[in-house]
């Protein structure tokens, strides 16, 4: 993550220097998005070293919902960015200056390029080996830069063609593609604080009653985050079972569990008698093997 932000940071300083230097409002913005990319870095770094304390007694279920608080704030810089780069549109729209198209321009936006898809295809890898929301935000993020600095030669090309407010349009356009990814990451993160699944709860009740042993299935419950996920629900069985063979049809139905959610699933089976009223139907997912 340090090497993702020095990179960050090397490139928003090659983009800002240029942007100023050429007059050019797409470049400056470019670079507003790299500089809100070494902003994301540490933000990333302190919300990684915080969701990597183990569980205590405030957070018995861990604290990895706090890379997920510092995706919000990724997001929210982002929105920031937008706010300011419409600004400048705006100003380069009203006023007369046009922008200096030179070498230096198409080189720094080649070079920059290249590294942003660097750095964005390493940290998908990286997110989804550790299985890191923040990491999949940042490479998100940092994915845009390849379409923002693509835009902005496309806009440089239109200003030296002759189109002298090319290079205001582009910068909206790069605000529109800001905007939506730090939509996409608001709209991850607020399906992780409100508790939805990325499994299919109907998948899940097939995989339970399927277990050897289950007579019904009922209370089920689901939600991830921080990639995992935790799975409750309640089992009834054979009432003249012993302990221990009640036991193993529990263990039985966590191994179903896991097998369709993944091994991190944390998984909690409660048992009861295979008797009224514990033989109720799950009010929300029913029998799916009546369907």
């Amino acid at each position: 993550m340090l090497v993702v932000l020095g990179l960050n940071g090397l490139v928003a300083a090659m983009k800002l220097s240029v942007g100023v230097l050429t007059g050019s409002v797409a470049m400056a913005a470019d670079g507003v998005q790299s500089l809100l990319d070494g902003f994301a870095n540490v933000i990333g770094l302190i919300g990684i070293v915080a969701a990597s304390r183990p569980p205590d007694e405030q957070h018995p279920y861990g604290h990895e919902r706090y890379e997920t608080i510092a995706s919000m704030a990724i997001a929210g810089l982002m929105t920031f960015g937008v706010v300011e780069i419409v600004r400048s549109a705006w100003g380069q729209f009203q006023g007369n200056d046009e922008p200096r198209v030179t070498a230096l321009s198409f080189a720094v936006l080649i070079v920059t390029i290249g590294i942003n898809a660097g750095v964005s295809w390493w940290e998908r890898r990286a997110a989804r080996r550790l299985r890191s929301e923040l990491l999949a935000a940042d490479a998100k993020h940092t994915a845009t830069d390849v379409v923002v600095s693509a835009g902005v030669i496309v806009g440089l090309i239109a200003v030296a063609a002759g189109f002298t407010r090319a290079d205001a349009v582009v910068s909206l356009v790069i605000a529109a593609v800001i905007a939506r990814t730090a939509w996409v990451i608001l709209r991850d993160a607020s399906l992780v604080l409100s508790d939805a699944t990325a499994i299919d709860p109907r998948l899940l009740m097939r995989a339970v009653l399927t277990a050897p042993g289950v007579v019904t299935a009922h209370n089920l419950r689901a939600r991830s985050g921080g990639g995992r996920s935790w799975v409750e629900v309640h089992v009834t069985v054979d009432p003249d079972l012993r302990v221990n063979q009640a036991h193993a049809v529990a263990t039985g139905v966590e191994e179903a569990i896991r097998t369709s959610a993944g091994d991190t699933t944390e998984v909690v089976v409660h048992v009861e008698p295979a008797e009224p009223p514990h033989t109720r139907p799950d009010p929300l997912f029913g029998d799916p093997r009546s369907t």
